[in-house]
């Protein structure tokens, strides 16, 4: 008996750990829109990294090309030694550093002073002693741009799920880095244009549109709060993204009304090939078959009554980039076979025009319907079926990933109280677990609606109470089984209170799950597998 206490033991401060860098990791991503000057940004990582790893230090050393050398840019050492490191450069064949840089794999040096690589030059300049080690690469989509170091594990060794740890936060701070280096080019581009011929005014205010576009653009592909869950029926569909960034296939995202399609199509556009080209989305529900036409395929001048001036299309504008189609099922039979040319031939025929246009453009497109249904009914053509669902993404409802409605409904918090300049301090235990027992049938859009009004009803400086929220929200925290005996199918009904009781029990237990499954009549086993069904 005293065996399995103890093994059970052990997972618990397993599970500690990782909740606790899962929660680093996530304070960090967060970081990316808090944080505006990078030098702020990066020390604030660096010290996270250090505090979670249980390390006396970590460093960012990136590679100057112009010198060919590596430099040390942020560290959390004392202030005595910072100078002296800033002061120090690396070429980049020397130390365990510049092996990390040339090789690009991540490496554990347990025992540094047996490492013939070690550029001892270091400790010798700052008086600090280097015991053990873990250096990971910093990689962008095109290079390595430099390498971070964690040093001296205060107790115990650096392992596995350390290395692993940092080779997860390693592209998000070779992100941000990126980002900034990004974003300094387009300054001193902007800055240069300035400085041009008076004379070439249309020219610079075109460049200037285009480098605003890119700009917005940018800041748009790194804020990765707009994509936010860690439950696993999100991590299946972040998975799925990241086997499509890097082809031209065709894509598929289904998905109720509010979960986000668009957004995945961002990401999926913007991390990919075309990330240069632009994106741009046209909603297909509800339009004139004329009016869709001209937006999708462009039109000539006396086409069709209003059409004043030659238009041209979506296709033509984002040739080279994405096309996302919303609600693609709407379209009608004539609509769907235009579509189907341009998928097929690659090539589209403004309203009005005798010629063909070649074009060169990915389309993702979305819907809330199912597709399989509407093809049995007639209403789909086949052929264009098969052409759109080359690869499908389907995005859960919120009530199929109710353990990300805190992490959301906090996000949605701070989005609002900063918009609003209005001192919230969070949200209530009460209102945390009457947000997390609704089903939220308009999904992420209706919860972040929810918490838009739940900021201005709330008084300045004060947490967001139960009463705060508006009357379905307690209705349903009120009435409990009794809500969810009045909707949806009977299966849907046992699944949400079923999942509700999970939620309360895992709460009232602090998550102690050996407490909550013996108290349920559960195998621990049983339980696990009902939490991850439930995205617990």
């Amino acid at each position: 008996m005293s065996k399995k206490t103890g093994k059970t033991g052990g997972d618990d401060l397993h599970l500690s750990r990782e909740h606790q860098e899962l929660k680093s990791l996530w304070h960090i991503t967060q970081s990316l829109y808090q944080y505006l000057n990078v030098d702020d940004l990066i020390r604030h990582i660096v010290r996270q990294i250090t505090e979670v790893m249980g390390a006396e230090a970590a460093s960012v050393i990136l590679y100057d090309e112009g010198k060919d050398e590596l430099v040390f840019c942020w560290s959390t050492d004392i202030p005595e030694r910072l100078d002296k490191l800033e002061e120090i450069r690396i070429p980049p064949d020397h130390g365990i550093a510049g092996s990390v840089f040339k090789s690009g794999k991540a490496e554990i040096i347990s025992d540094v002073s047996n490492d013939p690589r070690h550029y001892r030059t270091v400790d010798a300049a700052t008086k600090f002693q280097t015991k053990s080690m873990i250096a990971v690469p910093l990689k962008t989509k095109e290079q390595t741009i430099g390498v971070l170091e964690v040093l001296n594990k205060i107790k115990g060794n650096f392992d596995e799920k350390n290395l692993n740890f940092l080779v997860t936060l390693a592209p998000i701070i070779a992100m941000a880095l990126d980002n900034a280096r990004m974003c300094t080019e387009l300054n001193r581009a902007y800055r240069e244009l300035q400085l041009a011929n008076k004379d070439k005014d249309e020219l610079i205010a075109q460049t200037r549109n285009e480098v605003a576009f890119l700009r917005r653009e940018v800041e748009r592909h790194y804020r990765f709060d707009q994509i936010i869950g860690n439950s696993e029926p999100m991590l299946k569909v972040f998975r799925l993204c990241e086997r499509v960034i890097d082809s031209d296939i065709t894509v598929l995202v289904e998905g109720d009304t509010g979960t986000g399609k668009e957004l995945i199509a961002r990401t999926i556009h913007f991390n990919g090939a075309r990330k240069d080209r632009p994106f741009v989305s046209q909603n297909c529900g509800g339009i004139p078959d004329t009016l869709l036409a001209s937006e999708l395929f462009g039109h000539k001048r006396g086409s069709f009554t209003g059409a004043v001036r030659d238009k041209k299309g979506l296709f033509e504008i984002a040739h080279g980039g994405t096309v996302f189609l919303d609600e693609v099922g709407e379209m009608s039979p004539a609509m769907q076979t235009s579509l189907l040319r341009v998928l097929q031939e690659g090539e589209i025929k403004p309203l009005g025009s005798d010629h063909s246009r070649k074009v060169d453009v990915r389309v993702i497109s979305a819907t809330n319907k199912n597709l399989e249904r509407e093809l049995q009914e007639g209403r789909l053509r086949e052929d264009l079926f098969y052409r759109l669902s080359v690869f499908s993404i389907r995005l859960p409802p919120l009530r199929e990933r109710v353990g990300d409605i805190p992490v959301l409904a906090n996000h949605f918090v701070t989005k609002f109280a900063k918009k609003t300049k209005k001192p919230v301090r969070g949200l209530s235990r009460e209102a945390l677990d009457a947000l997390s027992a609704y089903s939220f049938p308009g999904n992420v859009r209706e919860l972040e609606n929810e918490i838009e009004r739940a900021v201005a009803m709330v008084t300045d400086g004060n947490f967001i109470q139960l009463s705060n929220l508006s009357d379905k929200i307690r209705e349903t925290s009120a009435t409990g089984i009794q809500g969810v005996q009045l909707r949806h199918s009977l299966k849907e009904m046992v699944e949400t209170l079923e999942k509700s009781v999970l939620v309360e029990k895992l709460r009232e237990h602090q998550g102690n799950k050996t407490r909550v499954a013996k108290e349920l009549g559960l195998s621990r086993n049983g339980l696990m597998k009902k939490m991850q069904r439930y995205g617990l």
